[in-house]
Protein backbone atom coordinates (compact mmCIF):
# COMPACT_ATOMS: atom_id res chain seq x y z
CA UNK A 1 0.00 0.00 0.00
CA UNK A 2 2.75 2.42 0.88
CA UNK A 3 4.61 1.64 -2.37
CA UNK A 4 1.50 2.39 -4.45
CA UNK A 5 1.10 5.72 -2.64
CA UNK A 6 4.69 6.62 -3.35
CA UNK A 7 4.30 5.77 -7.05
CA UNK A 8 1.17 7.90 -7.26
CA UNK A 9 2.98 10.80 -5.63
CA UNK A 10 5.87 10.46 -8.07
CA UNK A 11 3.45 10.49 -11.02
CA UNK A 12 1.80 13.64 -9.74
CA UNK A 13 5.16 15.36 -9.24
CA UNK A 14 6.30 14.47 -12.75
CA UNK A 15 3.01 15.71 -14.19
CA UNK A 16 3.33 19.01 -12.35
CA UNK A 17 6.91 19.42 -13.58
CA UNK A 18 5.94 18.70 -17.18
CA UNK A 19 3.01 21.11 -16.96
CA UNK A 20 5.28 23.83 -15.54
CA UNK A 21 7.71 23.35 -18.40
CA UNK A 22 4.91 23.60 -20.93
CA UNK A 23 3.63 26.78 -19.35
CA UNK A 24 7.12 28.29 -19.40
CA UNK A 25 7.54 27.46 -23.09
CA UNK A 26 4.13 28.90 -23.95
CA UNK A 27 4.92 32.06 -21.99
CA UNK A 28 8.22 32.50 -23.86
CA UNK A 29 6.50 32.01 -27.19
CA UNK A 30 3.80 34.52 -26.28
CA UNK A 31 6.43 37.07 -25.27
CA UNK A 32 8.37 36.52 -28.51
CA UNK A 33 5.23 36.86 -30.60
CA UNK A 34 4.23 40.01 -28.75
CA UNK A 35 7.69 41.50 -29.25
CA UNK A 36 7.71 40.62 -32.93
CA UNK A 37 4.37 42.35 -33.34
CA UNK A 38 5.84 45.70 -32.23
CA UNK A 39 7.55 48.00 -34.72
CA UNK A 40 11.35 48.01 -34.68
CA UNK A 41 13.79 50.30 -36.42
CA UNK A 42 15.35 48.48 -39.36
CA UNK A 43 17.53 51.22 -40.86
CA UNK A 44 18.12 54.96 -40.88
CA UNK A 45 19.47 57.48 -43.37
CA UNK A 46 22.04 58.77 -42.48
CA UNK A 47 22.95 55.40 -40.96
CA UNK A 48 23.05 55.17 -37.17
CA UNK A 49 26.60 55.65 -35.89
CA UNK A 50 27.89 56.73 -39.30
CA UNK A 51 29.93 59.78 -40.35
CA UNK A 52 28.78 61.60 -43.49
CA UNK A 53 30.72 64.15 -45.56
CA UNK A 54 27.66 65.88 -46.98
CA UNK A 55 25.17 67.80 -44.85
CA UNK A 56 21.87 65.82 -44.84
CA UNK A 57 18.62 67.63 -45.51
CA UNK A 58 16.42 64.99 -43.89
CA UNK A 59 16.40 61.88 -41.72
CA UNK A 60 14.55 58.81 -42.97
CA UNK A 61 13.60 56.04 -40.51
CA UNK A 62 12.60 52.64 -41.90
CA UNK A 63 10.80 50.15 -39.66
CA UNK A 64 10.00 46.46 -40.03
CA UNK A 65 6.25 47.11 -40.32
CA UNK A 66 3.89 49.96 -41.16
CA UNK A 67 3.72 52.79 -38.66
CA UNK A 68 0.58 54.51 -37.48
CA UNK A 69 0.21 57.96 -38.96
CA UNK A 70 -0.74 59.29 -35.54
CA UNK A 71 1.65 60.37 -32.78
CA UNK A 72 4.86 59.89 -34.83
CA UNK A 73 7.49 62.39 -33.65
CA UNK A 74 11.14 62.75 -34.60
CA UNK A 75 13.53 65.24 -32.98
CA UNK A 76 17.08 65.87 -34.20
CA UNK A 77 19.39 67.90 -31.96
CA UNK A 78 22.99 69.06 -32.28
CA UNK A 79 25.79 68.61 -29.76
CA UNK A 80 24.50 71.59 -27.73
CA UNK A 81 20.96 70.24 -27.60
CA UNK A 82 19.53 72.67 -30.12
CA UNK A 83 16.85 71.32 -32.44
CA UNK A 84 17.57 71.24 -36.18
CA UNK A 85 14.24 69.70 -37.24
CA UNK A 86 12.03 71.50 -39.73
CA UNK A 87 8.32 70.85 -39.70
CA UNK A 88 6.58 67.61 -38.65
CA UNK A 89 7.52 64.03 -39.42
CA UNK A 90 5.79 62.46 -42.43
CA UNK A 91 4.69 58.79 -42.18
CA UNK A 92 4.38 56.65 -45.29
CA UNK A 93 3.95 52.94 -44.64
CA UNK A 94 7.12 51.68 -43.00
CA UNK A 95 9.07 54.93 -43.36
CA UNK A 96 9.08 58.11 -41.31
CA UNK A 97 10.74 61.18 -42.85
CA UNK A 98 11.84 64.23 -40.90
CA UNK A 99 13.10 67.33 -42.74
CA UNK A 100 16.10 69.20 -41.31
CA UNK A 101 17.31 72.76 -41.20
CA UNK A 102 20.79 73.47 -42.65
CA UNK A 103 23.34 71.66 -40.49
CA UNK A 104 27.10 71.94 -40.09
CA UNK A 105 29.81 69.63 -38.85
CA UNK A 106 29.15 67.90 -35.54
CA UNK A 107 27.34 65.05 -33.82
CA UNK A 108 23.55 64.86 -34.06
CA UNK A 109 21.11 62.81 -31.99
CA UNK A 110 17.88 61.44 -33.44
CA UNK A 111 15.13 60.72 -30.89
CA UNK A 112 11.92 59.21 -32.25
CA UNK A 113 8.64 57.95 -30.86
CA UNK A 114 6.23 56.06 -33.11
CA UNK A 115 3.23 53.83 -32.65
CA UNK A 116 3.01 50.42 -34.28
CA UNK A 117 -0.23 49.21 -35.86
CA UNK A 118 -1.12 47.23 -32.71
CA UNK A 119 -1.03 50.48 -30.75
CA UNK A 120 2.27 49.79 -28.97
CA UNK A 121 4.53 52.87 -28.73
CA UNK A 122 8.20 52.50 -29.69
CA UNK A 123 10.89 55.04 -28.82
CA UNK A 124 14.65 55.06 -29.33
CA UNK A 125 17.68 57.35 -29.64
CA UNK A 126 20.39 57.02 -32.28
CA UNK A 127 23.07 59.37 -33.58
CA UNK A 128 25.21 60.22 -36.59
CA UNK A 129 28.07 62.63 -37.28
CA UNK A 130 28.53 65.23 -40.00
CA UNK A 131 32.10 66.04 -41.06
CA UNK A 132 32.02 68.58 -43.85
CA UNK A 133 35.19 69.14 -45.95
CA UNK A 134 37.34 72.11 -45.04
CA UNK A 135 36.51 75.37 -46.84
CA UNK A 136 38.47 75.98 -50.01
CA UNK A 137 41.34 78.45 -49.80
CA UNK A 138 40.61 82.08 -50.64
CA UNK A 139 41.52 83.47 -54.04
CA UNK A 140 44.89 85.23 -54.40
CA UNK A 141 44.98 88.85 -53.33
CA UNK A 142 44.17 91.34 -56.04
CA UNK A 143 47.14 93.33 -54.90
CA UNK A 144 49.45 90.71 -56.38
CA UNK A 145 47.85 91.14 -59.81
CA UNK A 146 48.15 94.95 -59.88
CA UNK A 147 51.29 96.56 -61.36
CA UNK A 148 53.96 97.40 -58.87
CA UNK A 149 54.30 101.03 -57.89
CA UNK A 150 57.97 100.64 -56.93
CA UNK A 151 59.86 103.80 -57.94
CA UNK A 152 62.70 101.57 -59.15
CA UNK A 153 60.50 100.26 -61.95
CA UNK A 154 59.99 103.67 -63.58
CA UNK A 155 59.78 103.88 -67.38
CA UNK A 156 63.16 104.07 -69.19
CA UNK A 157 61.95 107.24 -70.93
CA UNK A 158 62.19 109.02 -67.59
CA UNK A 159 65.77 107.88 -67.03
CA UNK A 160 68.32 110.67 -67.08
CA UNK A 161 70.85 108.45 -68.90
CA UNK A 162 70.02 110.10 -72.23
CA UNK A 163 71.06 113.56 -70.98
CA UNK A 164 74.85 112.93 -70.93
CA UNK A 165 74.71 111.72 -74.54
CA UNK A 166 73.22 115.00 -75.76
CA UNK A 167 75.56 117.02 -73.56
CA UNK A 168 78.65 115.24 -74.85
CA UNK A 169 77.56 115.89 -78.44
CA UNK A 170 77.11 119.55 -77.70
CA UNK A 171 80.53 119.82 -76.08
CA UNK A 172 82.19 118.15 -79.05
CA UNK A 173 80.60 120.60 -81.46
CA UNK A 174 81.64 123.69 -79.45
CA UNK A 175 85.32 122.96 -78.73
CA UNK A 176 87.14 126.02 -77.41
CA UNK A 177 90.65 124.91 -78.68
CA UNK A 178 92.81 126.82 -81.25
CA UNK A 179 90.99 127.67 -84.49
CA UNK A 180 92.21 126.37 -87.87
CA UNK A 181 93.33 129.85 -89.05
CA UNK A 182 95.49 130.33 -85.96
CA UNK A 183 97.15 126.99 -86.49
CA UNK A 184 97.92 127.84 -90.09
CA UNK A 185 99.41 131.20 -89.01
CA UNK A 186 101.67 129.59 -86.46
CA UNK A 187 102.79 127.10 -89.05
CA UNK A 188 103.74 129.85 -91.49
CA UNK A 189 105.71 131.69 -88.79
CA UNK A 190 107.60 128.50 -87.85
CA UNK A 191 108.41 127.73 -91.47
CA UNK A 192 109.56 131.34 -92.05
CA UNK A 193 111.83 131.20 -89.00
CA UNK A 194 113.31 127.89 -90.11
CA UNK A 195 113.87 129.23 -93.64
CA UNK A 196 115.44 132.42 -92.30
CA UNK A 197 117.74 130.51 -89.99
CA UNK A 198 118.80 128.24 -92.84
CA UNK A 199 119.63 131.20 -95.06
CA UNK A 200 121.57 132.91 -92.28
CA UNK A 201 123.56 129.73 -91.62
CA UNK A 202 124.40 129.37 -95.29
CA UNK A 203 125.55 133.02 -95.53
CA UNK A 204 127.68 132.65 -92.45
CA UNK A 205 129.28 129.55 -93.86
CA UNK A 206 130.12 131.32 -97.18
CA UNK A 207 131.65 134.28 -95.38
CA UNK A 208 133.81 131.93 -93.36
CA UNK A 209 135.23 130.32 -96.47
Amino acid sequence: MESEGKKKLIRISVGVAVLSMLLAVLSSLATALEASAHAALRSMTPAAGSTVRTAPTKVVLTFNEPISTSFATVTVTDAKGGSVTSGRAVVSGETVTQQLEPVGSGRYTVAFRVVSEDGHPVSQKVSFTVALPAASSTSPSTASSTPSSDPGSASPSASPSSAPTGASATVAGTDDGPSTALLWGLGVVVLAGVAGGALAWQRGRRNGE
